[in-house]
Formats: structure tokens, C-alpha cells, sequence
């Protein structure tokens, strides 16, 4: 049975064919930056919005459904198709777009993984950041505590930090 990241791997080719932006988030991301990897159920990826992306999608088989304040694009697009389930969220924060604009490989940045883990804050969440923090891996922490204050969650990084120092044995 296919997962996670190959569901994302086809919408990902669609995408790609179609010339639109797009990059993996939430656990599919978070397993390229951590100690060790863990299951997820769904896939996640931030993705340029077009008028044409819900079009194309149904074309491929897919139920979509759009997820829209009146009067405003789209902030989600819900997919699936048998057991796929993907999360497609166009960018409607400046936060989302420079997000996507600094992903590598079709990949959030690591900081940007904290930084998304830092906003939501469930227990799934918290153990991705101790898990990228626990790698050891350099991280622009002046780029995550900049965007930590804009969300007003520098006390969650202040306290995910002190996860950081006690891996590594301060």
C-alpha cells in the first residue's frame, strides 16, 4: 500500500507539470530533520495557488474539497482519493510564502519546520522539534526566534531550546 510520501510524490509530479510551487511541511518534512523518523497518516505541502489546481486535481481522480473564507482564496485544499490524504495549504500569510520560497528539494527548511511545530504546539509537534534539536543539526536560530516573535510563541521556543541543551548533556 502506497504512503505518505508517495501520495505526495504524484501530486507532486501534477504539480510540477503544471509549473506550480510547492513543498512538503508537517511530518513528512519534519522526518528529513529528525533523529528518527515517524508515521504519519497523511501528507502535508504548502502549494502556490492557481484557478486551475482544484480543476486539474479532480481530473486526476482526486475529491477536493476548497477551504475558503468568503470572499478570499483558498487557505486549504482538502484531498482524497481511497486511503490518500493530503493537505494542499496555498500560502495566505507572508510567513507561508517566504516559507515555500526557502524550501529546498521540494522541502521546508528545518528552521521552518520548528517554526511551523512552534505555532501548532501538539504533543506530535513538540516531540519533531526535540527530535530536529536532538540531531544536533545548525539551525539559523536568530531566522526562528524573528518568526517566533511575529507568531508570539517565543515562549515555546524558549522552552524547546532548553530540550536542545539537554540533549546535548548541558
Amino acid at each position: 500500500m502506497p504512503e505518505p510520501s508517495e501520495w505526495l510524490a504524484s501530486i507532486g509530479e501534477l504539480l510540477d507539470e503544471l509549473g506550480i510551487d510547492w513543498a512538503a511541511i508537517g511530518a513528512l518534512a519534519a522526518n528529513r530533520y529528525r533523529a528518527t523518523v515517524r508515521f504519519t497518516s497523511d501528507a502535508d505541502a504548502l502549494v502556490e495557488w492557481v484557478e486551475r489546481l482544484d480543476d486539474a486535481l479532480r481530473a486526476r481522480g482526486y475529491d477536493v474539497q476548497v477551504i475558503a473564507d468568503e470572499g478570499e482564496p483558498p487557505h486549504l485544499l482538502r484531498l482524497r482519493r481511497q486511503e490518500e490524504q493530503v493537505d494542499l495549504l496555498p500560502p495566505v500569510v507572508e510567513y507561508q510564502q517566504v516559507a515555500l520560497d526557502r524550501a529546498v528539494d521540494r522541502v521546508i527548511t528545518a528552521e521552518d519546520v520548528i517554526v511551523f511545530k512552534l505555532i501548532a504546539w501538539r504533543a506530535r509537534d513538540r516531540d519533531d522539534i526535540r527530535s530536529i534539536l536532538e540531531t544536533g543539526r545548525r539551525l539559523d536560530r536568530d531566522y526562528i526566534v524573528r518568526w517566533a516573535e511575529a507568531w508570539e510563541v517565543t515562549d515555546r521556543w524558549a522552552e524547546a531550546q532548553t530540550w536542545g541543551a539537554m540533549a546535548d548533556g548541558d
